[in-house]
């Protein structure tokens, strides 16, 4: 909360000495001109006020003594008024001061400093201003920074998940080519594995450009008017022997029975299909395999849904972080990049949407709602 300024004992006494030197002048100046005036006129004036007073029940002479008095209390009036108002600029002055000593200091570089003053209107428009010019230069630093350690982790991550597999081509490779290899069956086991990793390399190469492209800024939907029900059923036929060959059976729920919305059905076919791939990689023992739409006067919710092997609660919250894995062993065993939530998250961003996801021993689903507006 902005405090008003605090002044010290010299401001406070330069702020007495302008509103009373200032009123006391005034007066000086008065009692001249009527010296001045008594002088010129050979003391006629103060006859005639003499006059006045003297004949005070007269109601010429009473109008012209209240006139008098009016005139005079008026002349003083105005002079308070200017006191006060010398009084009311120097204090302005101080203000100034005040702040620019503020400015000063961030313009020093403390940018985590905040002018908290209370001054007058017009001044105080600045102040914000400042403040606000400050907070967002903030702002932009700390996304910024945040910006470049992103950039810092991903091309550490990067490195980590293809030193891996490379390493591997290469060692297996430099056995072929150093010929140590006991028959044509060693050296296409060899060939083999090396191939496997370049697959892997190669998955997380399409898989770091695919999630550059729906990063940027410059990123645009291709949007087209479709039937998310439509679009579910046509997941569950293109999932459906993957799922018979590990027990599995998809249901297709929606209310109501079609619903109409707008969007890249590429892009919204590839959050899907990460997702249900996700569904088959890590649900351990699922049976199930759910996909609903719901579509209420806010939004149109899509649940991708299994009741497989629950996903540690302290793993939540980070699924949607890139490269992140909840058990290396289990991504050693699925080839997958860590990317492909992440690449969900920022094509359903994209949309206008959010997702997120809950887990329990019964059912964890991935939870997608996208708005009515622009539908």
């Amino acid at each position: 909360m902005n405090k008003r300024i605090k002044l010290d004992m010299r401001e406070k006494g330069v702020l007495l000495f302008e509103g009373i030197g200032t009123f006391l002048l005034f007066q000086i100046i008065n009692i001249t001109l009527v010296i001045i005036s008594d002088l010129f006129y050979n003391n006629e004036t103060f006859e005639s006020v003499s006059h006045v007073i003297k004949n005070i029940n007269g109601d010429l002479s009473r109008s012209t003594f209240w006139g008098i008095w009016f005139f005079f209390s008026l002349i003083i009036l105005i002079e308070l008024g200017i006191s006060i108002h010398v009084v009311v600029k120097t204090y302005r002055q101080f203000e100034v001061y005040k702040v620019e000593s503020e400015l000063i200091q961030i313009a020093a570089g403390d940018l985590n400093h905040k002018i908290n003053l209370k001054v007058n209107k017009r001044l105080q428009s600045i102040v914000d201003s400042v403040n606000l010019l400050v907070s967002n230069t903030n702002k932009h630093i700390s996304e910024q920074k945040k910006s470049e350690d992103s950039k810092d982790e991903l091309i550490a991550n990067v490195s980590h998940d293809l030193r891996t597999p490379l390493t591997s081509v290469i060692g297996y490779l430099g056995l072929i080519e150093g010929q140590n290899f006991e028959d044509i069956g060693q050296i296409l086991k060899y060939s083999h594995i090396a191939y496997n990793k370049s697959l892997e390399m190669q998955n997380l190469v399409n898989s770091l450009f695919e999630y550059a492209n729906v990063e940027q800024a410059t990123s645009k939907l291709s949007s087209s008017t479709f039937d998310m029900t439509q679009m579910l059923d046509q997941l569950s036929a293109d999932f459906e022997l993957e799922a018979n060959k590990r027990g599995m059976e998809i249901i297709v729920k929606s209310k109501p029975e079609k619903i109409m919305m707008n969007g890249d059905t590429e892009k919204l076919g590839r959050v899907f299909n990460n997702l249900i791939t996700n569904a088959f990689k890590y649900g351990k023992g699922a049976t199930h395999l759910w996909l609903e739409a719901e579509k209420t006067p806010e939004d149109v919710v899509v649940r991708v849904a299994n009741n497989g092997q629950s996903i540690p609660q302290e793993s939540l919250s980070h699924l949607f972080d890139r490269f992140y894995r909840v058990e290396d062993s289990r991504n050693k065993e699925t080839g997958g990049t860590g990317l492909g939530l992440a690449i969900a998250q920022s094509m359903v961003k994209l949309h206008g949407g959010t997702i997120s996801v809950t887990s329990d021993s019964a059912r964890t689903a991935f939870i997608i709602h996208f708005p009515i507006s622009g539908q």
